[in-house]
């Protein structure tokens, strides 16, 4: 068959017969295959090391941050509940002395605007 036969046909039998290469030539070309190939063993540990760290420093980043915000979030309740108790201890206070202490009751007496008894309530005459 022709050349143009040849690349379209990959057939053994259409093949045109060619001259045997020397086997020098080969076993060059071996040797010089395998010798590209290979690399130190020391490459490949160092490539899985360096993996392996850089997955460890960005899951700890990430956990790291985690626990600052959560540290944030948590100073600023204990500041919130630091005030609530405080303004609590205020009301029972307050509480306290508006049952016990009769010059408070006058006092908020006259603040609402409710007559206390031993005042006098003007009365308008018609």
């Amino acid at each position: 068959m022709s050349k143009a036969a040849d690349i379209y046909w990959d057939s053994p039998r259409s093949r045109p017969k060619t001259a045997k290469r020397s086997t020098a030539s080969r076993e060059r070309r071996s040797v010089a295959k395998v010798e590209r190939r290979t690399a130190p063993w020391w490459v490949s540990v160092v490539i899985v090391t360096s993996i392996f760290l850089m997955l460890c420093v960005s899951i700890n980043y990430r956990a790291l941050s985690a626990v600052q915000e959560e540290s944030g979030q948590n100073a600023h309740l204990s500041g919130q509940v630091q005030n609530l108790m405080d303004e609590n201890l205020a009301l029972q206070e307050e509480i306290h002395l508006l049952k016990t202490d009769p010059r408070m009751i006058e006092r908020e007496a006259r603040r609402l605007g409710i007559p206390v008894y031993s005042e006098k309530v003007p009365v308008p005459k018609n």
